[in-house]
């Protein structure tokens, strides 16, 4: 690696073993966002990288993820490419791992979502968690550093123990869910409900609010709602509304579940934008 190699180390403490396609799966997590990385923030580099087992002892795996940057054919000149090495990379590594740990960090806590992520990325976070989420009491780091004068320094650090890696898994399952719910075509229209929620809806899940939208379907169909923002803005919307709430139009953006025979299912509510009371329902013609 040398003496002024810049490096992500992956240290990972566990008490039980690790499952050797689990350890195989963090790094291909951490190499994929990388290359993203790379491709986002320096579009005239091109990176590669290898993985090197620094030391294995009982209930510790440290391993280091060297990474090559070199100019795109579009890039920069081959001549350039020792000063990207020695004087541009740590900084690269820093910086990376600095946004991975933002990114990867909101799923720790319940409802946390990354901005801007794909499903791709969702699966790459799946995978950077997995190890530690399937041990009993487990914990990683996640290090970029540099050798300065023959000593390592660390640049940024990023850790995250078992539960917060159970909890990231959980909130990234759900993430992955709300995209496909928002993948498809979304549309706006005005629903009306037809009866009581019986129980308090979860995101993805059917609770018991059913409600008709006229220009779409002539029967009341379960109504989804894809994010807790969603069906918070609708409890709100409904508290504020001073007529009769089975009387009011609410103006949503959704999108419709549809059965493997092209059968609507439920109506999935990605944003609410307004409300029109009694006396304004009675003022538009339902057809």
């Amino acid at each position: 690696m040398g003496e002024d190699g810049a490096h992500i180390r992956l240290k990972l403490d566990t008490r039980e073993p690790i499952a050797l396609s689990d350890f195989v799966s963090e790094f291909v997590g951490i190499g994929n966002q990388f290359e993203k990385f790379i491709a986002r923030e320096r579009p005239e580099l091109r990176a590669e990288s290898e993985i090197y087992i620094k030391e294995v002892r009982s209930g510790c795996i440290e391993a280091d993820l060297v990474a090559w940057l070199a100019p795109n054919a579009s890039g920069l000149f081959s001549a350039s490419l020792s000063a990207i090495d020695i004087i541009d990379k740590g900084q690269i590594l820093t910086k990376f791992v600095e946004d991975m740990g933002s990114k990867l960090g909101r799923y720790f806590k319940r409802g946390g979502r990354a901005t801007g992520v794909t499903k791709s990325d969702l699966l790459d976070f799946m995978k950077t968690t997995k190890a530690i989420a399937n041990d009993p009491n487990g914990s990683a780091k996640l290090e970029a550093a540099t050798f300065e004068d023959g000593e390592r320094k660390v640049k940024a650090t990023f850790q995250f123990t078992t539960p917060e890696a159970r909890r990231a898994e959980d909130e990234i399952a759900r993430h992955r869910k709300e995209l496909e719910a928002t993948t498809g075509d979304t549309q706006r229209a005005l629903l009306r409900f037809v009866r009581p929620s019986v129980e308090a809806g979860k995101p993805g899940k059917k609770g018991g609010e059913r409600g008709i939208i006229e220009s779409l379907h002539h029967r009341a169909l379960p109504i989804l709602y894809v994010s807790d923002m969603a069906e918070q803005r609708m409890l709100h919307e409904k508290m504020q509304l001073q007529g009769n709430v089975f009387r009011a139009l609410f103006d949503v953006t959704l999108n419709v579940e549809m059965s493997s025979s092209g059968r609507p299912l439920a109506y999935r509510i990605t944003d609410v934008h307004a409300v029109l009371d009694d006396d304004e329902s009675d003022l538009i013609d339902p057809q």
